[in-house]
């Protein structure tokens, strides 16, 4: 479209036609005056001039204006993108130590469940299910978000980790809660279970067949024999309760111990008492001195071990070879 064509369309709309009516049919003087005494100007400009300035006028300012509101948004665009920048590079350094701090839980996590395999297995306890441990207990699976950023998945990934991680956490403090009550019923019976040698000395004869000293027989032995000094100390091998303390015809003075659970520990040729019957020891308590009394040939221990009034390998029971 020409100029004058949207002259005409302008004279048009302000209800006039170029050749003989409106506001574009008449003509316009611009007059100058000038500050000081020079000459007056005065100039005559059409109707269709005057609308043409006005019009490339109003179109200059909306331009101006329209570009000038582009300049101020794309200023504050570039704000919030420079501020939106500056925060994720902030999220992404807390995610960083978010990130480490689970991999460290996660070392620790599996410490506990070693420590939980190792206790389990010392005490003939069954070892937690392996996919129990992996998944946990309880807890709710949530869906990745649906958002195209690598911050929202790490994000997601971290939370998944410590929600997994607080399951396994609750799953092993359970397993730890039972495992002290299972211990602590084993540990009475652990205590009262004669697991020490009685005395320190040699090993002068064993458990088993053997020939008698006296007559040389070939027979039972049914303890082990300890030879030592007059007066070494004799400990208690487990807690128990002394239900003998006096003389037998073969064992000279005789120390009996009732540990419980069908078990019993005896201590043959003392030459001194340190214990009354009825009183309650405790593994390595001094219980009696070491002597010669009795069926002996020299200053020894004679220590046996019955089980429901059989007698049984004292080794069996020793799980060390010296006080302690």
């Amino acid at each position: 479209m020409t100029i004058e064509k949207i002259v005409n369309k302008l004279a048009a709309i302000l209800g006039g036609v170029p050749e003989n009516r409106g506001l574009i049919s008449k003509k316009y003087s611009i007059i100058v005056v000038p500050d000081r005494n020079d000459r007056v100007i005065n100039k005559n400009v059409s109707g269709r001039l005057v609308l043409l300035t006005g019009a490339l006028a109003i179109l200059f300012i909306a331009t101006s204006l329209y570009f000038a509101f582009g300049f101020i948004n794309t200023t504050i665009d570039r704000r919030q993108m420079s501020n939106l920048s500056l925060e994720n590079e902030f999220l992404s350094g807390k995610i960083n130590e978010l990130e480490n701090t689970v991999h460290d839980l996660r070392a620790e996590m599996s410490t506990l469940m070693e420590k939980d395999d190792y206790i389990r297995m010392v005490f003939d306890l069954p070892p937690l299910d392996s996919e129990l441990r992996e998944v946990g207990i309880g807890g709710l699976a949530y869906a990745e978000p649906q958002v195209g950023s690598e911050l929202a998945h790490r994000t997601w990934m971290v939370d998944e980790d410590v929600e997994k991680i607080q399951r396994q956490l609750e799953l092993e403090n359970a397993s730890f809660e039972n495992l002290i009550e299972e211990i602590e019923k084993r540990k009475n019976v652990i205590d009262h279970t004669p697991t020490i040698l009685p005395t320190e000395g040699l090993l002068s004869r064993g458990f088993g067949m053997h020939n008698d000293p006296f007559t040389g027989i070939y027979q039972p032995h049914n303890g082990i024999d300890i030879a030592g000094p007059k007066g070494t100390p004799i400990y208690a091998t487990g807690d128990g309760v002394v239900r003998f303390a006096g003389y037998q015809t073969k064992l000279g003075n005789t120390l009996v111990i009732d540990h419980g659970n069908g078990i019993k520990t005896y201590y043959g040729h003392l030459s001194k008492f340190r214990v009354k019957k009825g009183q309650r020891v405790n593994r390595h308590d001094i219980i009696a001195e070491m002597g010669s009394s009795g069926y002996s040939t020299g200053s020894h221990l004679h220590y046996e071990v019955r089980v429901n009034r059989r007698a049984v390998n004292p080794y069996r029971y020793i799980l060390s070879t010296y006080i302690s």
